[in-house]
C-alpha cells in the first residue's frame, strides 16, 4: 500500500514502528533460547530491525491540550509530531522484508 501510494502518513507510520520493533525484541530476548519457534521469530524481527537501521525517527514536542469529549469526560491530546527520515529504497526494503516474514508466520514454516 504505501509502496503504491504517496502516502506520507503511512510512510510516516512504517518508519515508527522502528521504535515498536525495538520494543519488541527487547520482550522477546528473554524467550529466544527456549523453543526454536522463539528462535525464529526473533531471528526474523532482527532481520527486519536491520533494515531499519538507517531510518532515522524523531520527534517535535508540543503542549498536549485537554478537551472535554461529546460525552463530558476530560480527554488528553498529544501534540507531539514525528520526524521520519527513511528513503524510497529503506521502504520498498523493510515492505519487502515484513511482507516475507509475515507469510513465513502464516504458513508456519
Amino acid at each position: 500500500m504505501a509502496l503504491s501510494h504517496d502516502d506520507e502518513i503511512l510512510r510516516d507510520r512504517i518508519g515508527e514502528q522502528k521504535i515498536i520493533l525495538g520494543d519488541l525484541l527487547m520482550l522477546l530476548r528473554p524467550y529466544r533460547a527456549s523453543s526454536e519457534e522463539y528462535g525464529s521469530l526473533y531471528d526474523m524481527m532482527e532481520q527486519i530491525r536491520a533494515k531499519y537501521a538507517g531510518v532515522k525517527v524523531s520527534y517535535k514536542l508540543a503542549e498536549p491540550e485537554t478537551r472535554e469529549d461529546k460525552e463530558g469526560r476530560l480527554v488528553m491530546v498529544q501534540n507531539e509530531e514525528s520526524i521520519v527520515e527513511m528513503t524510497d529504497d529503506q521502504l520498498a526494503e523493510i515492505a519487502a522484508l515484513s511482507k516475507e516474514v509475515r507469510n513465513k508466520l502464516i504458513s508456519g514454516n
